[in-house]
């Protein structure tokens, strides 16, 4: 199965390295979390569960991630992804991407955090 089955609609040239792809999910807490001064106790005010953030390194030829980096580029990007043996559709936004480029061959890094 691929591990990134489409970005905005659009198969992706190559997939990323089986070393390269990691998924974490985190919680979004309010600004009122923390822990009680009294007690030491924490208190957690979920806003939202589950939030997704794909970690993601892929290698290949310079077209291939050159195309690629155009594609995790956009401001907004809706990404199919394997999870737990199933396929996702989330909004994803980019972080910082990185490149390392000999002219032939070539390296992408990226995490896409979703909205």
């Amino acid at each position: 199965m691929l591990a990134i089955k489409k970005i905005n609609n659009t198969s992706l040239a190559i997939q990323p390295l089986s070393d390269g792809y990691s998924i974490t999910t985190s919680d979004l807490l309010s600004d009122s979390s923390g822990r009680s001064a009294e007690t030491g106790t924490a208190l957690r005010y979920l806003v939202r569960a589950n939030t997704f953030k794909l970690s993601l390194k892929f290698k290949g030829t310079s077209g291939e991630i050159a195309s690629v980096n155009t594609l995790v580029s956009s401001f907004t990007q809706t990404v199919e992804f394997l999870y737990n043996g199933s396929y996702l559709s989330k909004n994803f936004y980019p972080s910082d991407r990185s490149v390392t480029d000999d002219g032939e061959f070539a390296e992408l890094s990226v995490n896409l955090i979703e909205i």
